[in-house]
C-alpha cells in the first residue's frame, strides 16, 4: 500500500487521539506546575498562593480548551465516527493509561506534601513511563514515529536523575529530604510536561499532513477552479 494511503488510514483510525492541539494545554500545565514548584519559595507565602491560584485557572482553561480544539479540528477535516471494536480498544487503553498515570502522580504529590519521606524514585517512574509510551506506540501500531526517540529522552532524564547528574537538582540544592522530593517532584512533572508538549504538537503535524490535500491533488482543485 502506499505510504500516503497508510497515513491517511491511521489517521482516520485514531483521528481522536492525534489531535494534538486538544492535548497541548496539558502539557503546558504539567511545564508550568514543574516551574511553579521549582520557583516556589521554602517559606510559602504571597508567591505560593498566587502560583497556586493560576495553576488552577489554567487547570480551568485546559478542560475549557480541549473542547474548542475538537471543534477546531471537526471544521477543518470533518467528523470521523470510530468502529464498536475501536471504541473498545481505546477506552481499554484510556482506562489503563490513566489508572497508572493518576498512581503514580498521586503518589508523587503525597510524598511531596509528607516531609519525612526519603523520595519518590523518579528514575523508576520515568522509566515505567517511557516504557508506558512504547507500549502506547506498539498498542496503535508502531506506525508514529517520534514515540520512541520522546520516550528514549524520557529514559535518559531517568538515568541522569538515577546517577546523581540531573541538573535540576543541582540548581534547587537538593541535599536534604526536603529539597530531595521536591526536586523529584519537579523532574517528574517537568519530563511529562515536555513530553506531552512535543508528542501534542508532533501529533498535530502528522494529522495535518496526512489529511490536508497533497500538492498536486490540490493544483488539480486549483486548475478546475
Amino acid at each position: 500500500m502506499d505510504e500516503r494511503l497508510q497515513r491517511i488510514q491511521f489517521v482516520t483510525r485514531y483521528y481522536d487521539w492525534l489531535q494534538g492541539l486538544r492535548f497541548l494545554p496539558f502539557g503546558v500545565l504539567l511545564a508550568g506546575f514543574a516551574l511553579w514548584l521549582a520557583l516556589l519559595p521554602p517559606d510559602g507565602g504571597t508567591p505560593a498562593a498566587v502560583g497556586a491560584i493560576a495553576l488552577a485557572v489554567g487547570m480551568v482553561a485546559t478542560l475549557v480548551l480541549y473542547p474548542l480544539a475538537g471543534g477546531y479540528y471537526q471544521r477543518r477535516f470533518g467528523e470521523v465516527r470510530p468502529s464498536a471494536v475501536m471504541k473498545q480498544t481505546r477506552l481499554r487503553l484510556t482506562v489503563l493509561f490513566a489508572v497508572v498515570g493518576l498512581a503514580l502522580a498521586s503518589g508523587l504529590v503525597a510524598l511531596g506534601f509528607d516531609g519525612a519521606g526519603t523520595g519518590f524514585p523518579v528514575s523508576g517512574a520515568l522509566a515505567v513511563s517511557a516504557a508506558a509510551l512504547l507500549a502506547y506506540w506498539a498498542a496503535i501500531g508502531r506506525f508514529v514515529p517520534h514515540y520512541p526517540p520522546i520516550a528514549g529522552a524520557m529514559l535518559l532524564v531517568a538515568a541522569l536523575h538515577a546517577l546523581g547528574l540531573n541538573p535540576l537538582c543541582g540548581w534547587l540544592h537538593a541535599g536534604d529530604a526536603a529539597s530531595t522530593i521536591r526536586c523529584d517532584l519537579v523532574t517528574f512533572h517537568a519530563a511529562w510536561g515536555v513530553a506531552l508538549t512535543a508528542l501534542a504538537v508532533l501529533d498535530h503535524r502528522l494529522l495535518v499532513q496526512a489529511l490536508s490535500p497533497a500538492p498536486a491533488d490540490a493544483a488539480e482543485l486549483g486548475a478546475a477552479g
